[in-house]
């Protein structure tokens, strides 16, 4: 089994876009990439924006030889209904999503869920729900968990966790579930029991706002307790390396990790390359150019366009 990294805060957006490849599948999961509209009461800086393109068509390109897509949930760093990403990629695609009527937020069921179905419509060879669902295909099998909560708050919405198995052991997508804090999160990621945990990690630069010290001490404690449970590799990135301060955050967790043989890293490391740190260091690109951004029109029919 193989599993690329293709789009995550340390490569440089918001994003979990990844590739897992088994000798039975491909599989593309997630394949989305945003911006934050606001940080530090700043836009985005063109590094950001020169970055999204980028890996927008890296995803383009990979997505074109996958046979099954499968959304977690109707947040655009994860879905994207044609703004950046083409929907071309769909076509003639197996589509595993996030149930959008059962265990939603009003947000994603009335109006993402329902936008994006709409963008796609008659492009997938077929269209599934995901929750609780089980799909093998040869030797690989494709096991989703009930709809969680994103997070400690339920009013974010719900995902699915998405557990891929084969003869090398099982990858663990776990979606948005920062940092894993409810019992529902863990019981899953216990039951598959990986050896490779792809997981987004604490909202810490939401800490005092979003997130409290005593919901952060527990989703670090369950981290703690994750890593001691047989895993060879966990990358943890998306929502914790937006807080520049991720290193100290993660470090009790790479303590326990590295006294069991778990490497604890992140997806730019994961590929052997410097972490590129950028929504969480706008104000700081911004002091060194503060050129306004140009974020290109249509960037979805760009793509399409390069591809003729």
């Amino acid at each position: 089994m193989e599993v690329k990294p293709l789009a995550f805060e340390s490569l440089g957006v918001r994003s979990q876009a990844t590739l897992i490849e088994t000798k039975d599948v491909r599989i593309l999961v997630d394949p989305a990439v945003s911006l934050a509209p606001r940080r530090y009461n700043l836009p985005p800086h063109q590094l950001e924006v020169d970055r999204l393109s980028e890996l927008a068509r890296k995803i383009f390109e990979v997505s074109k030889d996958v046979d099954i897509i499968i959304v977690t949930h109707y947040h655009y760093d994860h879905h994207d209904p044609g703004y950046v990403i083409p929907i071309d990629i769909y076509d003639k695609k197996v589509l595993f999503i996030k149930d959008p009527q059962n265990n939603i937020n009003p947000s994603q069921k009335f109006k993402r869920a329902p936008r994006f179905l709409k963008s796609v419509k008659d492009r997938p060879k077929v269209i599934e729900s995901a929750d609780g669902k089980e799909v093998r295909l040869g030797s690989t099998m494709i096991k989703f968990s009930p709809a969680v909560p994103h997070g400690a708050d339920e009013r974010l919405g719900y995902v699915v966790q998405v557990a891929i198995n084969d003869k090398d052991g099982t990858v663990l997508f776990t979606s948005d579930i920062e940092g894993a804090p409810k019992e529902g999160h863990v019981r899953f990621i216990n039951e598959v029991k990986p050896n490779f945990l792809i997981i987004d990690g604490p909202l810490s630069y939401l800490l005092g706002r979003a997130l409290s010290q005593e919901e952060l001490d527990i989703e670090i404690k369950n981290l703690e307790n994750i890593v001691k449970n047989g895993l060879q590799y966990a990358i943890i990135d998306h929502h914790v390396l937006r807080d520049l301060n991720y290193e100290n955050i993660l470090k009790p967790v790479k303590e326990v990790a590295k006294s069991v043989g778990c490497r604890v890293i992140t997806a730019a490391e994961y590929l052997s390359m410097e972490p590129m740190i950028l929504e969480a260091r706008r104000k700081e690109l911004f002091q060194k150019d503060n050129r306004p951004a140009k974020i290109p029109r249509n960037l979805a029919k760009l793509l399409t366009a390069g591809d003729s």
